[in-house]
């Protein structure tokens, strides 16, 4: 079992690390102590499951979780100094989890499990458990631009669109790859700030600023960055309700 042990602690890793080592088929093949390096060694190495803090600044772990790439895969581990009711809405059969300072005993009953798992079910099921999550209002994205992984505030984003089967952020700084489908981010997305225009365009509606109707009952729209968008007939009407345009 090759893994990947990610906490902010130190010396939290070190007494995973540890821990882990005692078992002859695990194999540590990276670290890291923050969100936007976890989500590095998990596209590079691979692992078949990700040890993951959920107290971390900058990235959560349920955010780190929820931005892991589908040819990733691994099986997830949530490692937490809080009591299991931090864990209630989101936990899944697939998904298991560690209270801190990690036990021997425990760890090893997490391991078994583990064995007797596919990891592809396991992050199936645990995105689609935190995307079940009505408490749950996306905060922050992982984006990729020039091969660097940025975390983007979501009313940072003017709008997400699609381009070659690919999703991308569109911001003042620029366009991000965004690893999600225009289906789960409208499912994650306030509804109040964020709306389908067209099937390959969500739009955050704070950051309109022209509105041009077009023939057929469509418009255009340009953003505050400057970039043109299409507003599709069909979600034309439901947009005029929102804006009382």
């Amino acid at each position: 079992m090759r893994v990947v042990i990610v906490d902010d602690e130190r010396l939290a890793r070190e007494r995973l690390a540890r821990l882990l080592a005692i078992h002859p088929d695990v194999q540590i093949i990276g670290e890291a102590a923050d969100g936007l390096a976890a989500l590095e060694a998990i596209t590079t190495l691979k692992p078949d499951t990700v040890f993951l803090d959920i107290q971390m600044p900058a990235l959560t772990g349920l955010e780190v979780a929820a931005a892991i790439p589908p040819t990733a895969a691994p099986a997830v581990v949530f490692v937490t100094a809080y009591d299991q009711y931090a864990l209630q809405a989101f936990s899944v059969n697939a998904v298991d989890y560690l209270m801190k300072p990690v036990e021997e005993d425990r760890l090893a009953l997490t391991l078994s499990k583990l064995r007797t798992r596919t990891s592809h079910e396991n992050i199936e099921k645990l995105i689609a458990a935190l995307h079940q999550r009505k408490d749950h209002s996306l905060q922050r994205i992982v984006g990729k631009h020039l091969n660097r992984l940025h975390v983007l505030p979501i009313e940072t984003i003017e709008a997400f669109i699609t381009s070659d089967e690919l999703v991308f952020a569109i911001t003042p700084n620029g366009r991000f790859l965004i690893e999600r489908t225009l289906r789960d981010l409208e499912a994650l997305l306030p509804t109040e700030t964020f709306a389908r225009v067209h099937k390959q365009t969500i739009v955050n509606l704070e950051k309109l600023t022209v509105l041009e109707p077009i023939a057929k009952g469509g418009a255009s729209a340009r953003l505050r960055c400057g970039e043109i968008i299409e507003i599709s007939r069909r979600y034309a009407q439901d947009l005029r309700q929102k804006l009382g345009w």
